[in-house]
């Protein structure tokens, strides 16, 4: 058995690992990123007969040269002589298993035999990593066999591609996850607030001053057996969110994971020539500023986790024509839309789903100060005859927050009746 003995040094010296080792029974594909260029790794060996038999038989390759005494005593070699290739099955055996390991696969290879090897010598096969694309997940190895005088048997590079493991969907169910709607006490933001409590995610219910309307909401989504809690947060100050993200961890022991940003202020029909820079600023600060302000503070456990979701509410008008009057609103909702293309590209490495929900008018008390004349214009407009309600908007919001919405990313869905197509 000792003549049969493998040895291995992984990445540094004198570290041996015997071949009689356990075999995982989930084994993991190799982790490419701990891999350098100057990572080596060693494979040595005693060749027997057996070994040169056994390669025989699986090749096929009997050539007397390597297999009769008697054959290769009448060459100058006058010993049987290893087959080159048995070599070459080293180096994949080390490959496959140590630099970069489970899940290479040899692109191509180039070897020169220097000179032969013979049964009985102890060889020791060297890889290092010379080169290392991360891109094409590649890496190109110096490959060197030397016999027990230090001798070189074989040399050479070759290029070996590092697989990756099939993605799985692997994230956190909604009855694991904890999440925050900004403007979450009235309107759309109470429809989704409930919506996602009833889904059984613990919900943090952020208000401004509305603060009988958040508890009342809270109250009620725990009568049906949920988590909530309300918290006063200016979403426009990030301090005050960076506090709010604290105490909900605190609360429900988990980071927040599920971020609606749905705070907003209300059209308020103007025209641009009677607009002031300081009018768009303010709604800059609440839409836009608000919502960065929410992701910045957030995003960490997310990222933390590799999972989370995070939904903006946008606005159809920003994708079709919009009524007139109304730039403030409307350059506020276009550049949360623009948001959230950048942090779907940006997030999405780190499994963090980014997506807006564009509502048209939506029946809630916000839309109360305007003109009875443009809601009906705008239902007549929208194919399926009428303005949404506040839970439609927040149907589409918890199905991007589960399982529907697992490979949903950059999505800017429309719940506007086919105002917005």
């Amino acid at each position: 058995m000792s003549q049969n003995r493998i040895s291995v040094l992984p990445w540094k010296p004198n570290c041996e690992i015997s071949v009689e080792k356990s075999v995982s029974s989930s084994p993991q594909f190799a982790d490419f990123a701990k891999i350098q260029p100057g990572s080596e790794t060693s494979f040595s060996k005693t060749i027997t007969a057996e070994d040169v038999e056994s390669f025989a038989r699986l090749s096929g390759d009997r050539n007397p040269l390597h297999m009769n005494d008697e054959f290769a005593a009448r060459t100058h070699f006058q010993r049987r002589v290893v087959h080159g290739m048995l070599l070459a099955s080293y180096v994949s055996a080390l490959v496959g298993m140590h630099c970069p390991g489970p899940g290479a696969l040899w692109a191509q290879q180039s070897f020169r035999w220097q000179a032969p090897a013979f049964i009985g010598d102890r060889i020791v096969i060297t890889l290092k990593v010379k080169h290392k694309s991360m891109g094409s997940r590649t890496l190109t190895l110096e490959v060197k066999a030397v016999n027990q005088d230090g001798k070189t048997l074989m040399e050479g590079e070759g290029t070996v591609s590092a697989l990756e493991e099939k993605k799985r969907s692997e994230d956190v169910p909604v009855s694991e996850r904890v999440a925050f709607v900004s403007g979450g006490a009235r309107g759309i933001g109470a429809a989704i607030s409930l919506a996602l409590g009833r889904a059984g995610a613990a919900v943090v219910v952020n208000y401004r001053n509305s603060a009988v309307a958040a508890e009342q909401l809270c109250a009620e989504i725990r009568r049906g057996g949920g988590r909530a809690i309300s918290v006063q947060a200016d979403v426009s100050d990030y301090s005050s969110v960076a506090e709010t993200a604290v105490l909900a961890c605190a609360e429900f022991k988990h980071p927040i994971d599920l971020l609606i940003n749905n705070a907003g202020t209300v059209p308020e029909p103007r025209p641009f020539m009677e607009t002031t820079w300081e009018e768009i600023q303010s709604a800059l600060d609440v839409h836009l500023r608000g919502a960065v302000h929410c992701c910045q503070a957030m995003v960490p456990g997310m990222m933390a986790q590799k999972s989370g979701r995070i939904i903006n509410i946008g606005s159809a008008f920003v994708r079709a024509t919009p009524p007139p009057n109304w730039s403030c609103f409307l350059l506020a909702k276009s550049a949360v839309q623009a948001l959230t293309r950048c942090l779907a590209s940006e997030l999405g490495p780190y499994g963090i789903r980014v997506n807006s929900v564009l509502p048209g008018l939506v029946e809630t008390d916000a839309i109360s100060g305007l003109s009875e004349r443009l809601r009906k214009v705008q239902a007549m407009q929208t194919p399926l005859r009428r303005l949404a309600t506040p839970s439609e908007i927040a149907a589409a919001v918890t199905a991007l927050c589960t399982g529907p919405g697992d490979f949903i990313n950059g999505a800017e869905i429309p719940v506007s009746g086919g105002f917005q197509m």
